[in-house]
């Protein structure tokens, strides 16, 4: 059989195996919020993130390493390490957040959530093993058996969630289903790669490794990168909006993601070995055609279900706080409309072995959203600032003398989520918000007016910055915290000794004028 009819038939049974399990997923997942409150999901949400960026900070590109390296002579050995790695490191990370994840969870005002950590890490362990029997076959252009695993995991899933839940057991239901989900494709998949395939010992070899993690890493931060940017809002909206918007939020995601990785994905899939095959003149056009082709199926399915997303909310979920997923629905959905070209080009550059620029790629992602958000930022100020001021100083008085009262207070709540958007990016989740109020909060012992303390809490954030990197990289500390760090001194310098400050307060003493 030809290369060509291998990876048609490839991408037919992902794509017909994806769509048939997940619309168990979503039959199941749509029935289950009859028996669950949205803070319920929120809270195993919540969970579900703390275990997967322990999950994403360990997986560096092994799986791709062994379809793209593992060929002829090294198939052995290549498998071989990219299954010790996997199992080595997966358990030390999902070790470590098993026993301490759950501390997050009271920052994320979801302190039911960390009950919840442990079954979670396990569920993303025992899937770990997966990995390397699916890419196994995927090398040799078998996925029939992943398909089977697929819709075997997701029916599993959906028979144990919806059976937990009506009988009682809230978010454990989605927790214990994870871990069954995880057990019957594990199963499935080590029957028909065998253990031989994917199991059989050979000599380790620190050269090996080193290979590996010149492939992977940059694949790794890349996956990492994108999985930040693909859950971390969840964690944001928890930790300001509770976990009830969380659920709404991700059911919303979750539905608006069927066209792209439902579909779009899959094939997406098979095209990264599909390539490795193919000569290196060929790839080029190969590309090409995947791109076009891809953006033709998924463009008209996202924009449907944007269309129709208020009736088909009304019509499926729960007339109760379910429904606040419908306009989230209807916005997120226009986000699968540009996902085609980074999957097909994902898989070229793996395939041609650049993973170097599939790092750079997200990166520059990450600085463009970052720019955009600044520049969204600066031009709402510029025309808002006067509502802004009076809206932060007293929003009464400026609902009873402007209509512009509401339509401000809401300008003002999205210019904050986008810039901690933003600084979940730079920084991660907690630190992004210590790094918006510290330089604020420190500009207030300095000054009254408004327009200095905001230029002086700009150049205490910009001094702080630098401070923090130059204290990483001298004293090799993690650049994040040392930023945070930075602007924690100068805020305490500014209690003491700010011209508003405690010390100034102690020894200053104002006449108060007599009548």
């Amino acid at each position: 059989m030809s290369l060509a009819r291998k990876a048609a038939r490839g991408a037919l049974w992902t794509v017909m195996s994806s769509i048939g399990g997940r619309a168990i997923g979503v039959f199941g997942t749509l029935i289950m919020t009859r028996f669950l409150h949205p803070d319920q999901i929120g809270e195993v949400s919540d969970a579900t993130i703390i275990a997967m960026t322990a999950n994403w900070l360990t997986i560096w590109g092994f799986g791709q390493y062994a379809v793209v390296k593992g060929r002829g002579d090294a198939t052995v050995e290549v498998t071989w390490h990219a299954t010790v790695a996997y199992a080595v490191l997966g358990t030390l990370s999902l070790g470590l957040v098993a026993v301490f994840g759950g501390r997050l969870a009271p920052f994320l005002d979801a302190p039911n959530a960390a009950a919840y950590v442990p079954g979670m890490a396990l569920a993303l362990y025992i899937r770990r093993f997966t990995a390397i029997p699916e890419r196994v076959l995927t090398r040799q252009m078998k996925f029939r058996a992943s398909g089977i695993a697929a819709v075997a995991g997701e029916l599993s899933y959906t028979v144990v969630a919806l059976t937990l839940a009506a009988l009682g057991h809230g978010g454990w239901s989605i927790i214990i289903a994870n871990i069954v989900q995880s057990i019957v494709m594990l199963a499935v998949l080590v029957h028909a790669a065998g253990f031989a395939s994917w199991a059989t010992p050979a000599r380790l070899r620190w050269s090996r490794f080193k290979d590996m993690l010149r492939f992977g890493l940059p694949l790794g931060i890349q996956g990492a990168a994108h999985g930040a940017s693909r859950y971390w809002d969840n964690l944001a909206i928890s930790h300001f909006f509770g976990p009830g918007a969380v659920g709404a939020y991700n059911m919303a995601y979750n539905l608006a993601d069927i066209p792209a990785i439902q579909v779009g994905e899959q094939i997406a899939l098979v095209l990264m070995p599909s390539m490795a095959e193919l000569p290196r003149d060929r790839r080029p056009r190969a590309l090409e055609r995947s791109t076009a082709l891809l953006s033709l199926i998924i463009f008209p399915l996202a924009v449907g279900l944007g269309l129709v997303a208020e009736p088909l909310i009304a019509l499926i979920l729960p007339a109760n706080d379910w429904q606040l997923v419908a306009p989230l629905l209807s916005i997120l959905a226009c986000l699968s409309v540009f996902r085609p070209i980074t999957w097909v080009l994902s898989a070229y550059l793996e395939a041609e072995a650049k993973t170097n620029r599939l790092m750079l790629l997200e990166l520059a992602k990450i600085a463009l959203l970052i720019g955009g958000i600044v520049a969204v930022t600066l031009v709402a100020l510029t025309i808002f600032w006067r509502a802004l001021v009076a809206e932060c100083l007293d929003p009464l008085f400026l609902r009873s003398v402007s209509r512009m009262g509401s339509p401000v207070h809401f300008i003002f709540l999205g210019l904050v989520v986008l810039n901690l958007v933003g600084g979940f990016q730079a920084l991660g989740t907690l630190l992004s918000v210590g790094l918006m109020m510290l330089p604020a909060a420190s500009a207030r012992f300095w000054t009254v007016r408004v327009e200095p303390m905001c230029v002086l809490a700009v150049l205490i954030g910009f001094a702080s910055c630098i401070a923090g990197l130059l204290l990483s990289y001298h004293a090799s500390l993690p650049s994040g915290p040392a930023i945070i760090l930075s602007a924690g001194v100068v805020y305490f310098f500014s209690i003491v000794f700010g011209s508003r400050g405690a010390l100034r307060a102690r020894i200053v003493h104002h006449r108060h004028r007599t009548a």
